[in-house]
């Protein structure tokens, strides 16, 4: 059974600010990290780790069909067949 209930305007945020209170005073732990697969002793943030698996990147039909790229994004370019990896400014390609 769904249910629904009205939400008054004095419960509504229109400003548009973030709330990121529950942030401001937590710190980073420089160790935390993820490792995915088993774990071998490799440094790093994410590690993906298999014997016989690899990482697929994102599939896209063509990579300046990718809006607001951010630096250290990589896709594979399905169109011209290519890894493409944007630095922040331009991307670079690598081609088989």
């Amino acid at each position: 059974m769904l249910g629904f209930f009205f939400i008054s305007q004095a419960n509504v945020d229109t400003t548009g600010a973030a709330d990121d209170s529950l942030q401001k005073n937590l710190s980073e732990n420089p160790a935390a990290k993820t490792t995915i697969g088993t774990p071998k002793g490799i440094a790093g943030i994410l590690v993906l780790e298999d014997d016989n698996k690899a990482m697929i990147l994102p599939l896209v039909d063509k990579y300046s069909a990718v809006q607001n790229p951010s630096a250290g994004m990589m896709v594979y370019d399905l169109a011209n067949n290519m890894l493409c990896l944007f630095n922040g400014t331009v991307w670079s390609f690598w081609k088989p």
